[in-house]
């Protein structure tokens, strides 16, 4: 029969391992038997941290303290609590942050248009208009104003338009302005490319053939599925 609870040795102290189909009662009793053996045999005379692995498993607070009441005494101390199971709020952030924003608008001159996670904007950003994200943005159409991407210093976003006119990116705090290309340039032709941040931390423009070089991790998201 597999025990209920187990232990592994860390250069912090010990991996508390909790079985998730143990029952609790089960938990409880082994955690005495061990913790009261490894007290007895314990002379260091220094504190030593348990970090509580519980698998499948999410405990109450109250399921927590009972733990901890088990275990803790002068010299044994549980440090953390850890399980594999998200929260719903952690799972919907995650989705956020993994299914881009759809925007069909123009965006004007004061007005500002944000996401949570990466935007992509099907439009025109006029200049004195900004679009903002925490993660990377995609433009079709024209760029005129601001994009501000990674507003919380996520410096690994990109922002990717087609780059013919005046304009201001930014990624992170990092700060680019897009100078106008030649007028003699034809007003029809693609230049779309990214800005990003490099290993320097400077900011560069590159051809868009060269963003799944420089950023592989990039489409590895569909639809709030990871599929790396």
């Amino acid at each position: 029969m597999k025990s209920a609870v187990s232990l592994k040795g860390t250069q912090e102290g010990y991996q508390l391992i909790i079985q998730s189909s143990a029952s609790l009662q089960d938990v409880y009793e082994e955690l005495e038997t061990l913790t009261l053996q490894m007290k007895k045999d314990s002379h260091t005379g220094r504190k030593i941290n348990f970090h509580v692995k519980t698998g499948q498993r999410e405990l109450t607070d109250a399921e927590k303290e009972k733990v901890s009441a088990i275990v803790e005494d002068e010299y044994f101390k549980v440090s953390s609590f850890e399980s594999e199971v998200l929260s719903l709020e952690k799972c919907l952030q995650w989705h956020k942050e993994a299914s881009p924003t759809l925007e069909v608008r123009t965006v004007r001159s004061g007005q500002i248009v944000e996401a949570e996670g990466d935007m992509l904007l099907i439009g025109v950003v006029h200049p004195g208009g900004m679009v903002r994200a925490t993660g990377s943005i995609y433009i079709i159409g024209e760029l005129k104003g601001i994009a501000h991407a990674g507003v919380y210093g996520k410096e690994s976003a990109v922002v990717v338009a087609n780059f013919r006119y005046n304009a201001q990116v930014r990624i992170g705090d990092n700060v680019h302005v897009i100078e106008k290309k030649d007028q003699l340039t034809d007003e029809d032709s693609d230049t779309t490319e990214f800005v990003y941040v490099n290993d320097l931390h400077i900011i560069e423009v590159s051809s868009l053939e060269n963003l799944k070089t420089i950023r592989p991790e990039i489409g590895k998201h569909a639809g709030g599925i990871y599929n790396g």
